[in-house]
């Protein structure tokens, strides 16, 4: 408990306080979101992203009626989900801090029928019905969470059969520093909880999914953002 209340003070007083590192606009672009989509948004939006990667490059939206953002930060994703969707699909942005969630109304206000409806949850216990999401995407957030094999459970459950899970986290290349493995407050950075690639693979086999792609890697130092793919099968 003492991790997630952690976690939940210091995103809720980033939100709140408006104290997102400096520059979320140029790391989202060196990302890869589209540089012109991020110049056109309102800069308290592009200037709030705190994620590892773009998550959505390249993913096959068609077909997605239901999309859930899992830690869904100040909603960067979520915004560029409503855009894409439009009025054929929702979107259900959960975050851990409430506060979080008014930024997320905020980045993905004026989009015309954007269906984005707001939840502050636990991603280790989604309160969304078995095999109803289409897509569920997370952006450097499972990293933050202590049980992440009861995440990715939680995750299976909710995806509908051939239903897509596509997220970009931080992976280890061995063991983390003693100085951040034994921080808890390390944790608020998404540092403390990072674990190997050969650990997510079993934790991925034993929440249900028979295989995880996991590509795209890039320093993120002291660690590295790699894309993570599963499909939930038929």
């Amino acid at each position: 408990m003492q991790v997630k209340d952690f976690v939940r003070e210091r995103y809720a007083h980033l939100a709140v306080a408006d104290a997102f590192p400096d520059g979320g606009a140029g790391r989202a672009r060196d990302a890869g979101y589209p540089a012109e989509w991020l110049e056109a948004l309102p800069g308290r939006v592009a200037g709030a992203y705190c994620g590892c990667g773009y998550a959505l490059e390249g993913v096959d939206l068609s077909g997605v009626r239901l999309a859930v953002d899992l830690g869904c930060g100040a909603g960067l994703d979520t915004r560029l989900l409503a855009e894409k969707l439009g009025g054929d699909g929702r979107i259900l942005s959960l975050d851990l801090a409430l506060p979080m969630l008014q930024r997320v109304r905020e980045a993905a206000r004026g989009i015309p029928g954007a269906g984005v409806h707001l939840s502050a949850g636990d991603m280790e216990l989604l309160p969304i019905a078995d095999g109803t999401a289409d897509l569920v995407t997370a952006n450097a957030s499972l990293n933050l969470l202590v049980d992440k094999g009861r995440a990715l459970a939680e995750i299976f459950r909710i995806l509908r059969p051939g239903g897509k899970f596509i997220a970009r986290e931080l992976l280890s290349e061995g063991p983390l520093p003693s100085e951040i493995a034994e921080d808890p407050t390390a944790w608020n950075a998404s540092l403390g909880g990072v674990i190997e690639e050969d650990a997510w693979r079993v934790l991925f086999r034993e929440a249900g999914f028979p295989d995880v792609t996991i590509s795209h890697h890039r320093p993120f130092r002291p660690v590295v953002s790699a894309r993570m793919a599963a499909v939930k099968p038929f």
